[in-house]
């Protein structure tokens, strides 16, 4: 293209550029001058799989483009319910869920393996595709000068690790790099957008916390193809179902957390081992949610939750445990368990 300039001013809005990261920030510049001559919102959208690892020393369009993340399909998307009212817009509006009692159970373990990815709503199993898609995006490392064939052991070892909070170093050794190929490998996946982890919750008010986050993929199931679990052996261990159900429900949630613009954290002290596996953070709210793989959560489960709201006091808006039964019920003040289905948006 010649003139980019001249060629994009003269097209009809709004328009579509696909793979732009391909066209280097030549093609940002450009559009910079035409925004800067016209600032009429709407006019371009931007679309790539992967953020360049550089854009140069500056960014052209710094207060000139909102960046929106596309993440997974969410259960009730792959379903026709995306429509609907999410559950976290609900609750932050003071809609809590209604109490029941003796619902019917429609939470299915098949779940955690059914992809986001759009492209598998279609396929009666997606194992060998999720397996090329990691493949693929490793090949990423080979464009940039470092092995590909670690970097999909790594992403092995992520999958592995799901809902885990560990320190990186943990990470590079059973991965068998060192400290810099880690650097670079975290770096590429979180470009592509297939790494996700949840960050360490911060506050002045609560003491030794740990700073680790917990790792997570974008999607579910290909943490699960990547780490060889199938149904049956999440249907045998309940211990390892829970570790991937939580991953489920952060897959979830951060497209909800995107939409009120929120920020999505987990809390783990250092010293008396309190832990909360979701805290979100809201316009000065926080809710906090702890998932259980189980059916009638108990006031038990809620402890942490409710030594949290002991310590935010005011800031503590609601807390949940999230179970995969079928009922919702109060299980403390400010304290209910609700299905994961409801949280999903399904029940």
């Amino acid at each position: 293209m010649a003139d980019p300039t001249t060629y994009l001013a003269a097209l009809e809005p709004p328009i579509l550029i696909d793979e732009w990261q391909l066209a280097g920030t030549d093609l940002l510049w450009a559009l910079k001058g035409i925004v800067d001559d016209d600032p009429r919102p709407g006019r371009f959208i931007l679309t790539g799989s992967v953020e360049p690892a550089s854009y140069g020393p500056t960014y052209p369009l710094t207060a000139r483009a909102v960046r929106l993340v596309m993440r997974p399909m969410t259960v009730s998307e792959l379903e026709g319910l995306g429509a609907d009212p999410p559950f976290l817009t609900s609750v932050l509006n003071g809609d809590l869920p209604a109490p029941t009692a003796g619902a019917p159970a429609t939470f299915d373990t098949s779940w955690l393996l059914r992809s986001g990815f759009p492209v598998t709503r279609a396929m009666p199993e997606t194992t060998l595709f999720l397996e090329a898609y990691a493949g693929l995006v490793s090949q990423r490392a080979g464009e940039e000068g470092r092995d590909s064939s670690r970097l999909l052991r790594t992403m092995r070892v992520l999958a592995t690790l799901e809902s885990q909070a560990v320190p990186d170093q943990r990470v590079w050794e059973a991965a068998d790099i060192n400290k810099v190929t880690w650097k670079a490998y975290d770096d590429i996946l979180e470009r592509t957008h297939l790494s996700v982890p949840s960050p360490a919750f911060e506050s002045n008010r609560l003491k030794r916390l740990t700073t680790y986050p917990k790792r997570f993929l974008a999607d579910t199931a290909l943490a699960l193809a990547l780490a060889d679990v199938h149904r049956d052996d999440l249907r045998a261990s309940p211990s390892l179902a829970g570790q991937y159900l939580e991953s489920f429900v952060l897959q979830q949630l951060r497209p909800q957390v995107d939409l009120v613009g929120g920020v999505l954290t987990h809390l783990r002290t250092s010293g008396s081992g309190k832990e909360v596996d979701v805290v979100i953070e809201v316009g000065g709210r926080t809710l906090a949610i702890e998932v259980k793989h189980g059916t009638r959560p108990t006031v038990g489960d809620a402890r942490h939750l409710r030594w949290l709201r002991q310590e935010l006091g005011d800031r503590f808006a609601q807390g949940f445990v999230a179970h995969t039964g079928a009922d919702t019920y109060p299980l403390d003040e400010q304290v209910w368990a609700i299905p994961v289905t409801v949280l999903a948006g399904v029940a």
